[in-house]
C-alpha cells in the first residue's frame, strides 16, 4: 500500500475527495488517474498479445475520429470545471479517464514506428472494432469500480503499473529520437526508477 501510495504520489496530486475508497484509505492515484492508467495498461497489454508494439500504419479516418472522440470528453469535463460551469464528479472522472487513458498507447506507437519514408504497412488497430474495443474495456471496468465492485486493490495494482508503462513510452520515443534504437526495457526500468524517486521525494 504505501509503496503503490509512493509511487502514485510522482503523477497524481491523490486528493482524498477525488479518489476512491480502498480500505482504510483511498486508492493510490485520483479517480480520473486510475481511469488513464488503467486504460494504458489494458491497451499495452493488448497491443503487446496480438504483437503490435512495431506497429506503424496510420490510423484510418474513422479510427481517428473514435480517438479524437475519446479525448474530448475529458478536455471538455476538465474545461467546463474549471469555468465553472460544471462540477465534475466521480462518475466523469472514471469516465473521461479512462477513455483517454485506452488510445494514449496506439498515439504513441505511431509516433515512435513511423517511419516518413518507408510503407508503413504494420497495423495497430487491425480493425475498427479493435478501436471500441480498447475504450469501452476500459470503460467498463473503471466503471466498475465508481459502482462499488470489489476491484479496488487489482485497480490499485494496474493503474501504477500503467504509469509506469506510460512513462516508459515518453522515454522511448525520447531515447528513440536520440539513438534511434529500440530501447523499450531500458525505458521500463529508467521510468520505474524515476518514478520511484520522485514518489519518494514528494511523498
Amino acid at each position: 500500500m504505501d509503496f503503490l501510495e509512493r509511487m502514485g504520489s510522482a503523477v497524481c496530486h491523490q486528493m482524498a475527495e477525488r479518489s476512491f475508497i480502498w480500505g482504510a484509505g483511498t486508492m493510490p492515484l485520483c479517480a480520473r488517474c486510475t481511469g488513464i492508467y488503467m486504460g494504458v495498461f489494458f491497451a499495452l497489454c493488448f497491443f503487446l498479445w496480438k504483437k503490435r508494439l512495431d506497429g506503424n500504419k496510420p490510423f484510418t479516418t474513422k479510427q481517428s475520429m473514435l480517438m479524437l472522440l475519446c479525448i474530448v470528453p475529458m478536455a471538455a469535463d476538465g474545461f467546463c470545471s474549471y469555468a465553472g460551469l460544471w462540477e465534475s464528479n466521480q462518475f466523469l472522472r472514471i469516465l473521461t479517464g479512462s477513455l483517454i487513458g485506452a488510445v494514449v498507447p496506439g498515439l504513441l506507437l505511431l509516433a515512435g514506428n513511423f517511419d516518413p519514408v518507408g510503407e508503413n504497412e504494420k497495423p495497430i488497430y487491425e480493425s475498427t472494432k479493435e478501436s471500441i474495443f480498447l475504450p469501452a474495456f476500459s470503460v467498463a471496468f473503471g466503471l466498475s469500480i465508481w459502482a462499488g465492485l470489489p476491484f479496488q486493490a487489482i485497480g490499485a495494482v494496474l493503474s501504477i503499473a500503467g504509469e509506469v508503462c506510460l512513462w516508459a513510452g515518453v522515454l522511448w520515443l525520447v531515447l528513440k529520437s536520440l539513438f534511434w534504437k529500440n530501447l523499450r526495457m531500458l525505458s521500463l526500468v529508467l521510468a520505474f526508477g524515476v518514478i520511484f524517486i520522485v514518489g519518494g521525494l514528494i511523498s
